[in-house]
């Protein structure tokens, strides 16, 4: 029996991350990615990891700064950490931090293993990330290692040194740029992400306050997306969300997901029949389920309707009532607008 690909999903968060950093220190703008600058609004949402090791390449490219992952994660503060925040800032001390990055990280992408390796008086923080596209890994470290530099750095001072910092790929920019950048030795072509630092350093207490406006409550239905990312061999869920991604792109069709999931189109087909469902019947679902996860905004449903797909409202109602045996309008009217007001 043949072996079942893996297909890695990533948040959109650290898309939008890269990509306003790119347009606000390298004069780049939309037009430069191939990324629906609508998708950036909705961080929560999911996209094939391929996508995002071509955007990490393609910045490199635009902006011909090899080291340019490594500025943002010392220049992002703490919006580098988006909606975890308020998770990771109002930790107490710095051992409780490190658990909640940790998982974090696993809800921000599929595939990633994280341990903490205690070595006498160094503590070695490793984390291995799936890489699909060779020249993306190092920028892939990179960002791994900086986040958590930028913690470090959160509860012990902007100036904190680590003892080392080993990143999977090929040294980067000039020599000892990205030394200076981390403020500490770098150790190149590791096996994986390390960050090694001093045991007693864990200990740290939250000593700072939270900056206000960064700092906002998870609402339960955030929470619950941060929670459902899918293994990376589930192929149901992930059709389901690859669905949804490609609704940025226009309608969605099985050769737009079989090419995100490294896939011919008959073989995806063929894998979907043996758990007894079309991909028709998952672009229903979804789109249906996007939906209604918009109706909950102040959109109008034609707009809605336009978002997931539809040129017109009535032939959305259809398909919404084929589904729910509801129209679309009846369902919002009440299930949704009246949760509003409690």
């Amino acid at each position: 029996m043949a072996k079942l690909s893996a297909t890695y999903l990533v948040r959109v968060h650290i898309a939008k991350v890269l990509i306003d950093h790119a347009m606000k220190h390298y004069g780049l703008t939309h037009s430069d990615f191939n990324i629906p600058p609508h998708l950036l609004d909705y961080q929560l949402k999911l996209m094939p990891l391929r996508d995002l090791e071509s955007l990490l390449c393609k910045i490199e490219h635009l902006t011909q700064d090899p080291t340019y992952t490594a500025k943002l994660t010392q220049s992002a503060s703490l919006k580098l950490f988006g909606p975890f925040v308020q998770l990771l800032a109002s930790s107490t001390n710095l051992g409780m931090a490190i658990k909640r990055m940790n998982t974090v990280h696993n809800a921000l992408q599929s595939g990633v293993q994280i341990n903490m390796l205690l070595s006498g008086s160094i503590a070695k923080w490793r984390i291995l990330t799936p890489t699909l596209i060779p020249q993306a890994r190092i920028h892939e470290s990179i960002l791994a290692a900086g986040s958590f530099l930028r913690l470090l750095q959160l509860f012990h001072g902007d100036d904190y040194q680590p003892i080392a910092i080993h990143l999977a790929g090929r040294p980067l920019g000039a020599l000892g740029e990205i030394e200076a950048i981390f403020n500490c030795p770098i150790v190149w072509n590791s096996p994986n992400t390390q960050v090694w630092f001093p045991v007693k350093d864990i200990t740290c207490p939250r000593q700072f306050n939270l900056p206000t406006p960064q700092v906002k409550a998870f609402t339960v239905e955030q929470a619950m997306s941060y929670m459902l990312i899918p293994l990376p061999q589930d192929i149901l869920k992930i059709v389901f969300e690859l669905t949804k991604y490609s609704l940025f792109f226009g309608y969605p069709t099985l050769e737009f997901v079989a090419e995100k999931m490294g896939m011919r189109p008959l073989t995806l087909q063929r894998r979907l029949q043996d758990q007894s469902i079309s991909f028709t019947d998952i672009v229903h679902h979804s789109i249906c389920d996007e939906a209604i996860a918009l109706m909950s905004s102040d959109l109008s449903m034609q707009h809605i309707a336009q978002r997931v797909g539809y040129k017109n409202t009535a032939s959305f109602s259809v398909a919404f009532k084929r589904m729910y045996g509801v129209t679309p309008i009846q369902y919002r009217n009440t299930l949704i607008t009246p949760n509003k007001n409690i």
